[in-house]
C-alpha cells in the first residue's frame, strides 16, 4: 500500500493529518504540493492511497482510525466519542475557516498582511479562551481520560495561534507539556517550535 500525504509548511490541517500517520506507525510518505489540483477541493490536506485521494483532514482522521484501528484515536465510548467529535469539530468548523489565509484574502482584501495576522491571531486566542472549559475535565487529556484526535486538533490549533503571534496561554502550555510523552507528539511539537521561530525572525528582523 503506497500512502502519500500532501501537505504545506505552516499548514495545521495537515499537520493533524502528519500526527495520525506517525502515532499510528504508518508508512507513508510526505510531499509538499506545489500543484494543488491533486485535491479537488484545491487545498491540503490531501492524502493519495494507491492513487484513490480523500481530502478535507476530518474525512482523512476518521478514514485513518477505521483502517488503521491500532492506536486508536477515537474512544470505545460512544458518548466520549461523540465529545471527542463535538471538540474537533468546533476547531474545524468554528475556529479554522475565519483565521484561514485564504478565506481572509477573499473576505477582507482591503486588509494588509500584518492586519491579517494580527486579526487572525486574535480570533484563535478568543476560541480557544472560550473553549478552555470544556477541555480536561477528567485528566490531563482534552477529553475523557485517553490521547484522541481532539488532543491533535486542538493542540495543533494552539500552536498555530502561537507562529501567527497569539500570546501563551497557560493551561494550553501546561497542555502541551503533558503531550510531550505521547508517541509522535515530539516532533511535531519541535516542528511547530521551529515554525514560530522563523515566523519571528521574519516579522522582527532579529534572530530568537
Amino acid at each position: 500500500m503506497e500512502i502519500i500525504l500532501y501537505s504545506a509548511i505552516g499548514s495545521n490541517s495537515s499537520e493533524r493529518i502528519e500526527w495520525i500517520l506517525n502515532y499510528k506507525n504508518i508508512p507513508h510518505k510526505r510531499v509538499e504540493a506545489t500543484d494543488l489540483s491533486i485535491s479537488p477541493n484545491g487545498y491540503v490536506p490531501a492524502l493519495s492511497i494507491d492513487g484513490t485521494v480523500i481530502c478535507e483532514s476530518m474525512a482523512i482522521a476518521e478514514y485513518l482510525d477505521e483502517r488503521f484501528p491500532d492506536n486508536p484515536l477515537l474512544p470505545a465510548d460512544v458518548l466520549e466519542r461523540a465529545r471527542v467529535r463535538e471538540i474537533c469539530e468546533y476547531i474545524n468548523s468554528t475556529v479554522h475557516p475565519p483565521q484561514n489565509r485564504t478565506i481572509l484574502k477573499f473576505l477582507r482584501p482591503e486588509l494588509t498582511e500584518s492586519n491579517k495576522q494580527e486579526l487572525r491571531a486574535t480570533w484563535v486566542n478568543h476560541c480557544l479562551s472560550e473553549m478552555k472549559p470544556r477541555l480536561w475535565l477528567s485528566s490531563s487529556y482534552a477529553v475523557g481520560s485517553t490521547f484522541s484526535l481532539a488532543d491533535i486538533f486542538v493542540s495543533a490549533m494552539y500552536r498555530k495561534g502561537l507562529a501567527l503571534g497569539m500570546p501563551e496561554i497557560a493551561n494550553f502550555e501546561m497542555y502541551l507539556s503533558a503531550l510531550q510523552a505521547i508517541k509522535g507528539s515530539h516532533a511535531m511539537l519541535k516542528m511547530k517550535k521551529l515554525d514560530i521561530a522563523t515566523r519571528k525572525k521574519t516579522q522582527t528582523g532579529k534572530s530568537v
